[in-house]
């Protein structure tokens, strides 16, 4: 389809598949590490990528998450410029 079919209201769209019975996934690529809020600022994004988000980004009341799933790993990765927190460096 063209791009101009495409856009939503995605609160009325996500809220109208919740009272449809439908289930929604949401994944956020950037996790807590470059959250605005909980990251290691000056080097994070502009958003608010971690789970508590999701509901605010959404349009979506607490009261309707059935679950929620994570995946995390056991260190930290990062791209491009900004403390690297797992590094070790020899003294």
């Amino acid at each position: 389809p063209r791009v101009g079919a495409m856009p939503a209201d995605t609160i009325e769209y996500t809220n109208k598949l919740y009272h449809d019975g439908k289930k929604i996934l949401v994944e956020g690529a950037n996790a807590t590490m470059l959250d605005i809020d909980f990251g290691t600022y000056p080097f994070v994004t502009s958003s608010n990528p971690s789970v508590g988000s999701v509901l605010t980004g959404l349009g979506v009341s607490p009261d309707k998450v059935r679950g929620i799933y994570g995946t995390v790993k056991a260190y930290c990765t990062r791209v491009g410029e900004g403390p690297f927190p797992t590094e070790l460096i020899p003294d």
